[in-house]
């Protein structure tokens, strides 16, 4: 799937797609890398286009990036199920974010606190309008799960760069202290290797938000791409990862996975302000490095991960962070409607930016 986007100019040759067509939306150029994508996959029916003509219509004066939107559909290409109720499911959602969100308005990056802030579809005024409603509604989560002794498990989950840690200080930036929990766990010695699972259970307290910057997941991923463990122990993994989790929520609490995505080029480019910048220089590592050259290995462990490991209580939630901005607002909005605290001010819940997010629950 992900080679079918990255090629589409040759598919547009072999198809004889170069001449325009009568469809309206041939003349929208920012969509027509993702129309024809779901013509050579036999998707793109009539309910789909008009979908299409109502973004199209609709971003006139609407906040959207098409870049982002074709990046979410590929996402959503990767679902088990029907991928043509698939596809109508998403632009559908996309149409009523759509709807809700404030008009368009110029951002440029600036420099913040000395340091240089990416671009981002959603104004500033916006942003921090959202971000204190959302960062409202998890002040009142967690006084929720105090009250009740539920806890919640966050796992941050993506390539390097990402943008996870900037998420989690989104997440906490004005809880309680005493009420949740980061684990950001450092090389494992060589008894947490052979306790691998008891190795995070443990760091798990409940009545709290628990949020794992990077987790269980290394052994899934990071250590095979990287060459540190064996094939049995990645075998181990993938064959009880499942059952782990499903163990860790028996008393009713609640596990969420959230995967943050970024394309290559980002990478590099974050990497290239992270060794810049006096006061992110230190999160620049060798490893970092090799994470560019070894990219396609990455790619290939990682949709392994979403194959099996993406089940029907515990789905993995792809993020799009290219956007800081958006995917920031996208992993604190997801967790927030899929708790049952009380109160709850659905109002703040219902901005969204669906084109942004995937969730890769099989079809049960």
């Amino acid at each position: 799937m992900v080679n079918l986007f990255e090629n589409i100019d040759r598919i547009r040759s072999v198809m004889g797609l170069v001449k325009e067509d009568d469809s309206p939306l041939q003349m929208n150029l920012d969509l027509r890398n993702s129309i024809e994508v779901l013509r050579y996959l036999k998707l793109y029916t009539q309910p789909i286009e008009s979908l299409l003509m109502d973004i199209s219509f609709l971003a006139k004066s609407q906040i959207i990036d098409f870049g982002l939107l074709e990046r979410g559909l590929k996402k959503i290409l990767l679902k088990k199920g029907d991928k043509r109720k698939n596809v109508v499911d998403y632009l559908s959602k996309i149409i009523v974010s759509l709807e809700n969100r404030s008009e368009s308005d110029s951002d440029e990056p600036e420099m913040s606190d000395y340091e240089f802030e990416e671009p981002s579809i959603i104004p500033k005024k916006v942003y921090r309008k959202e971000l204190f409603d959302l960062q409202v509604e998890l002040l009142r989560m967690q006084e929720w799960l105090s009250k009740t002794n539920k806890t919640v498990i966050i796992v941050f989950e993506g390539r390097d760069s990402a943008g996870k840690g900037s998420t989690i200080k989104k997440f906490v930036e004005n809880l309680n202290p005493r009420y949740y929990n980061v684990v950001a766990l450092g090389i494992p010695t060589p008894e947490d290797r052979k306790n691998w699972w008891e190795r995070y259970k443990k760091e798990i307290k409940p009545g709290m938000i628990n949020l794992f910057d990077r987790s269980w997941y290394n052994r899934g991923l990071i250590e095979p791409v990287m060459g540190y463990g064996t094939p049995e122990e990645y075998n181990e993994f993938m064959k009880n990862v499942a059952d782990f989790e499903q163990d860790l929520v028996k008393e009713g609490d609640y596990l969420f996975k959230l995967w943050f995505s970024i394309e290559k080029d980002t990478q590099k480019r974050r990497f290239d302000i992270r060794q810049q910048s006096p006061l992110k220089y230190w999160k620049y590592s060798p490893n970092d490095e090799k994470m560019q050259d070894l990219w396609d290995r990455f790619t290939e462990f990682k949709e392994k991960l979403f194959d099996k490991t993406s089940t029907l209580n515990h789905p993995w939630v792809v993020i799009d962070a290219q956007d800081k901005r958006v995917s920031g607002l996208n992993a604190i909005r997801y967790i927030l409607k899929n708790v049952p605290y009380e109160p709850k001010n659905e109002e703040a819940l219902d901005v969204e930016y669906p084109e942004a997010l995937a969730v890769l629950r099989p079809q049960s």
